[in-house]
């Protein structure tokens, strides 16, 4: 991993969502006129730069806690899944 692009890409994908969900809350009518566009720029600035950022040294290798947690998170995303693939029928 490569924090000098890693942290700054996801910075831009932050402040993208951040700033479509504003645009679009309904917090202020002038900024769906233009801060949308930019807040979308932003986002996929920041996406064409994370994978860059993760995947310059190859991919990244938990060890121990991290290891744990990965696990426990995928988990939990793939029961999540299933549970709402079933009860979407």
């Amino acid at each position: 991993m490569d924090w000098e692009i890693l942290l700054p890409s996801s910075l831009f994908i932050a402040a993208g969502l951040a700033g479509i969900w504003i645009s679009f809350a309904g917090i202020a009518e002038t900024f769906v006129d233009g801060l949308h566009a930019v807040s979308l720029y932003t986002l996929l600035l920041g996406l064409v730069f994370f994978p860059g950022g993760l995947l310059k040294d190859g991919l990244p290798s938990p060890k121990g806690v991290a290891l744990a947690i990965t696990a426990l998170v995928m988990t939990t995303a793939v029961t999540l899944f299933i549970m709402l693939l079933i009860l979407s029928f």
